[in-house]
């Protein structure tokens, strides 16, 4: 339990550090409120979603609004229509469906079988071919990784809905590539840099929850 405490300190410690760079940085190169704002909502959510805690969706849905406006005017339209039309109602599907699955605090997570996960691979691939020739005709700025991140959320969003485990690796990958995205764009403009500071926290939550993923899994098994 000590050492439990410990990690969710550190955490805490970590989302205060990364609350403080935002704030300074925004006002530094006098970032727009609506490209900031759902990036400290999402302080907290990955607080939760580090910890496995369904509420981080219900929060996380509603955010999904702010972040469509923000993306949006990044150009990064892909990405836009996904937070709107699956992240805002798909997140709602999923705090309910957690809640009628956990007992004692914890939800109740499964797997996908090798053949499932071959087959989901697949679409992935066949479903970023067919949004790159559709958003290829909107002159979007980054449009491989906008592609990219908006086939992964898709999936990562189905797979957590549904309580598969698999979700989390996903959401690890999700936001390596979005690091790498806000690294490009921060070289373009540097006011950016506050996407890249969130990208790095994210990345850190989602690689935690993803050991805490693993460690049920182990606990279910034993």
């Amino acid at each position: 339990m000590k050492i439990e405490g410990h990690k969710h300190n550190v955490i805490k410690i970590i989302a205060a550090v990364t609350f403080i760079l935002i704030a300074v940085f925004s006002v530094i190169f006098n970032v727009n409120i609506l490209n900031v704002l759902p990036l400290f909502i999402s302080i907290f959510i990955m607080f939760l979603q580090s910890r496995v805690n369904r509420y981080a969706f219900l929060l996380g849905s509603i955010n999904s609004i702010l972040y469509a406006v923000a993306y949006f005017y990044m150009t990064l339209y892909s990405t836009a229509l996904y937070a709107l039309l699956v992240s805002f109602p798909i997140q709602i599907f999923t705090f309910f469906n957690w809640k009628k699955n956990t007992q004692n605090g914890r939800t109740e997570t499964k797997s996908l079988s090798a053949r499932a996960r071959i087959i989901m691979f697949a679409s992935m691939a066949l479903v970023w071919l067919v949004f790159f020739l559709i958003f290829s005709a909107f002159n979007s700025t980054y449009l491989i990784f906008d592609n990219t991140i908006s086939v992964i959320g898709i999936v990562t969003s189905i797979l957590c809905a549904f309580r598969f485990s698999e979700y989390a690796i996903l959401q690890a990958a999700s936001t390596i590539a979005n690091l790498i995205l806000y690294g490009f764009m921060v070289s373009d403009d540097i006011s950016k840099i506050v996407w890249l500071i969130f990208s790095i926290y994210s990345a850190m939550c989602s690689i935690i929850a993803f050991i805490n993923i693993n460690k049920q899994s182990k606990e279910k098994l034993q």
